[in-house]
């Protein structure tokens, strides 16, 4: 059997933020070297700070005292392949898996800059970088592009140049300003212009419009970090409700969304409830939706899952179609290079071709995978 992750990552090279800063000043992400005498290379945009290699130390764990020193390496301390298309397929058959859809890792929180512009500047430097990243195979490297929503046509037209050059699939905030809910009409262009061009749209964990995450006040409290991983599918509950409630997915019936690293342990209970909210409360939700919200989930929808028994468990009422595996490479919380041994115990019991539809099927028909391409099981 073959696997294909649904759910990886790159770490951005620091050329992608190289002159941003002396362009638009400190509001800009840029990477800086020991920043205020911390070890390490930074990505620093406004008040947010992170350690770049915090994001590619996969295989590692964080209370690890050489992981601390792995981290103040920066750049250095990343496996080759974090950085070097070619060399990360090694990194994958070490993993035992034949290809990846990567996501973005540091420009997941340039979103909360709230300058669309500056965003602009950097995520067409990002979609350039991971088109040249992915170029020698790109069968196995499947780059997600960034769009600088809440614009919209800077967003439509970043969509438009980057798909050209072969980025077949975009991340776009989950959580958006409070008074431009995803179901507000501003962004029905943007919508429009997804379903024409059949690009996937990705909404990920902890990333959004604001430097909370979408989770206002909760990271500040005791425990804060906890709360903000266990509790962050709420933000992607909301922005499902959004656009399902809102009559997105009813005007756009071509729309398909990744909910990506959220687990879906949730799944099953919160989709059922939101067939009973809205047969209780109907006329809080538009008036001319044709279906039930589990109808338009099974429709427009893909949630990723990592080590999930528990979503595993409840799959049959999500819905085997509508689940993506992914290892989440090279994060720290990453299962990279245990993929194999992990998917063994996750997958107890589970038959053979559902394994192979969670695991390889789903991920090669949505971004239209040659399997000729890809190494044999």
């Amino acid at each position: 059997m073959q696997y294909f992750s649904g759910d990886s990552h790159i770490v951005e090279h620091a050329d992608c933020f190289a002159g941003l800063s002396e362009r638009y000043g400190d509001a800009a992400p840029q990477i800086i070297r020991d920043y205020k005498g911390k070890p390490g290379d930074w990505y620093v945009c406004g008040p947010m700070s992170v350690p770049v290699a915090r994001l590619g130390i996969a295989g590692n764990r964080l209370d690890d005292p050489a992981t601390d020193k792995l981290i103040a390496r920066g750049y250095e301390g990343l496996n080759p392949g974090v950085l070097d298309g070619d060399k990360r397929l090694e990194e994958q058959a070490t993993d035992g898996i034949v290809g990846e859809v990567m996501y973005p890792s540091l420009n997941m929180f340039t979103w909360a800059c709230g300058d669309t512009e500056i965003m602009n500047a950097a995520f067409q430097r990002h979609n350039d970088w991971i088109v040249h990243y992915c170029k020698n195979a790109p069968d196995r490297l499947i780059g997600i592009g960034c769009l600088p929503i809440p614009d919209v046509d800077l967003a439509i037209e970043e969509m438009t140049r980057a798909s050209r050059l072969g980025v077949r699939g975009f991340m776009i905030p989950t959580h958006t300003p409070t008074d431009r809910p995803y179901h507000h009409s501003d962004y029905d262009p943007f919508w429009a212009a997804a379903q024409e061009m059949n690009l996937p749209l990705t909404m990920h964990i902890f990333v959004g419009t604001s430097p909370d995450g979408g989770m206002p006040a909760h990271w500040g409290t005791p425990g804060g970090t906890i709360k903000g991983y266990t509790m962050a599918f709420t933000t992607a509950l909301n922005a499902m409700i959004d656009l399902i409630c809102g009559g997105v997915l009813e005007r756009f019936p071509r729309l398909k969304f990744i909910i990506a690293e959220y687990e879906i342990g949730w799944l099953a209970h919160m989709v059922e409830r939101l067939d009973h909210a809205i047969y209780r409360t109907p006329h809080h939700a538009v008036d001319y939706l044709t279906m039930k919200p589990s109808d338009y989930f099974h429709r427009n929808f893909i949630a990723t899952f990592e080590d999930d028994k528990c979503g595993i468990a409840t799959r049959h009422g999500i819905g085997i179609d509508n689940l993506m595996w992914g290892n989440d490479y090279p994060h720290h919380d990453s299962i990279w290079p245990k993929s194999m041994s992990v998917l063994d115990d996750v997958m107890d019991g589970v038959s053979a071709e559902e394994v192979q539809k969670m695991c390889f099927d789903t991920v090669c028909e949505l971004y239209s995978v040659d399997k000729t391409k890809l190494p044999a099981a």
